[in-house]
């Protein structure tokens, strides 16, 4: 069945990492489009529930806990939506066991850990010579990958929500601001060197540029080096909820990041970016979106990379700061947006 012929009641089995759960907004948006009054609710773990909440385009969210219990009450939930049809976007067993458990009557996803038996449909996976950035995966699970560039990842931060931030924050508005985002869920083979985003940082300093360091708790010692080594710097690593994390960024003109979840929701609520890319591809997943930048090592590319690379590792020590900072200098000097 393609876009046209769906179901009205749409259940999504969202992925599980940010950065992927951000490159599956524009399949959403353009289900939304092609079906206005449908309802489509989207089934994720808890630490993403809350993203959702900002997008316009879902209805409803499921929470999936883990655990074999977490899985039964998330399949009775997705059972009691009603959906006619469930799109499977993570290659995982249980995100196809949740919808195929829950007798929803079409299930759609790609081949993988020995779960086609659970959809009623194996999408292809998209021509790569072709369309090789991440988004065109999850359009084709839809049925809605045309030849029409699909449309930017967006997210709506509540206005009250900037200003609680700004404020409870001081992120004065007097000043322009600019994000370094340090971490990487992935790991060190993801993360461009500590004391070069410090540099960064204190040419933004020098620029007039107030700075601010986020990331997860988890990447709070990581994140305190940065901050010291830019001086000035407002740490807010782990101080900040997801809706929280989006806002503060939506306030920075500039966001300055690794190939992480950090950089696209970014991009996904307004900043414009500057990632820094060492092993991995930015034709398969840089930020979407106009105004963003790409510093990218030169060498050949990996999707699957392991956390810890000594390739990855050496391929992005040898991106210099002054790369980076020329590219975020063109972001600030270019104008914003009316």
């Amino acid at each position: 069945m393609n876009g046209a012929a769906a179901s009205p009641r749409v259940v999504v089995m969202g992925t599980n990492w940010l950065g992927d759960s951000v490159m599956s907004m524009p399949a959403l948006q353009a289900l939304k489009a092609r079906h206005p009054q449908g309802r489509l609710t989207l089934c994720v773990k808890p630490g993403l529930a809350a993203l959702w909440a900002l997008h316009d385009a879902v209805d409803a969210v499921i929470v999936a806990e883990a655990g074999m219990r977490g899985t039964a009450q998330a399949a009775r939930a997705v059972r009691r939506c009603g959906a006619g049809r469930a799109l499977v976007f993570p290659n995982s067993f249980r995100s196809a066991l949740i919808p195929f458990a829950a007798r929803v009557p079409e299930r759609v996803g790609l081949r993988g850990h020995q779960r086609a038996w659970m959809l009623t449909r194996v999408a292809t996976p998209p021509d790569p010579a072709a369309k090789r950035h991440q988004v065109w995966e999850y359009l084709r699970i839809a049925g809605l990958d045309g030849d029409s560039v699909p449309e930017a990842p967006r997210l709506r931060v509540p206005p009250a929500l900037r200003e609680t931030c700004r404020a409870d924050f001081r992120l004065t508005g007097e000043h322009t601001w600019a994000a370094l985002l340090p971490g990487a869920a992935r790991g060190p083979s993801k993360r461009w060197p500590a004391e070069r985003f410090a540099a960064v940082g204190r040419r933004f300093r020098e620029a007039g540029v107030r700075v601010a360091v986020l990331g997860t708790a988890a990447e709070a010692p990581l994140c305190r080096r940065v901050a010291e080594g830019a001086g000035e710097a407002l740490n807010l690593a782990g101080r900040t909820t997801l809706p929280e994390y989006a806002a503060v960024l939506s306030l920075c003109r500039c966001a300055v990041g690794n190939d992480s979840g950090g950089t696209h929701l970014a991009a996904a609520v307004g900043s414009r970016v500057v990632t820094v890319f060492g092993l991995t591809d930015p034709e398969q997943t840089a930020p979407l979106g106009e105004g963003h930048r790409i510093v990218a090592a030169e060498g050949p590319r990996s999707r699957d990379l392991p956390r810890r690379s000594r390739e990855a590792r050496a391929r992005l020590a040898g991106i210099e700061p002054e790369r980076v900072w020329a590219a975020a200098r063109a972001v600030l000097e270019t104008p914003e947006a009316p």
